[in-house]
């Protein structure tokens, strides 16, 4: 599937090769690769469709230059393979910590007001307030991992560095999305040679 908008600055048909490398060595499907718009300040977005994962990649991705795009194509690859995405995220122990934590503040409401709604409302407001952002953070540092082992450390570094002062700049639901990650800072830091 590939389209084109007027404004057609970037290559398809050569970054199809570079995914195709970069999930190689990621050990992935290639995703497909198209141009389009994705969200306001972002230069490629991972889509979803079924289990299809599409790259969308915007004209500012021409813009950056070839290590960053590679760090770019790698994080997006790397998020396409769900399975792993999943278990490298949080380990089941610390999950089911956070859930039995969420279970145990709620668990009270139930005698106190005698029904289970209150019970639930509180569990899911903080299983989502504090466990996702738990276990977010940790699927970015798992993808930071994977993709630094794929196109060098010292490489995702810089991308990380160059992020930092130039952060994207998301609207809506993607700028929340932006926020619950670990800041560039802590992700560099958790690249250190001592964390691989």
């Amino acid at each position: 599937m590939t389209f084109a908008l007027e404004d057609d600055r970037v290559n398809i048909e050569k970054m199809r090769p570079r995914v195709e490398e970069l999930s190689r060595r990621l050990g992935v499907n290639p995703p497909d690769v198209v141009y389009g718009q994705p969200p306001q300040g972002a230069d490629c977005m991972l889509k979803r469709r079924g289990k299809n994962s599409l790259i969308v990649i915007g004209a500012t991705f021409d813009d950056l230059p070839e290590h960053l795009q590679d760090v770019d194509l790698g994080w997006a690859i790397a998020a396409s393979d769900r399975t792993r995405v999943r278990k490298e995220g949080v380990s089941t122990s610390a999950s089911a910590g956070i859930g039995a934590v969420a279970g145990l503040v709620g668990a009270p409401l139930i005698f106190l007001f005698d029904s289970p709604i209150p019970f639930g409302v509180v569990t899911l407001t903080l299983l989502i307030v504090i466990g996702m952002p738990i276990i977010i953070r940790g699927q970015i540092y798992a993808l930071d991992r994977r993709v630094a082992e794929v196109c060098g450390r010292e490489v995702v570094h810089r991308a990380l560095e160059y992020w930092q002062k130039n952060p994207p700049q998301m609207r809506g639901l993607y700028q929340l999305a932006i926020k619950l990650q670990p800041s560039m800072a802590k992700r560099a830091a958790r690249l250190a040679p001592a964390n691989l």
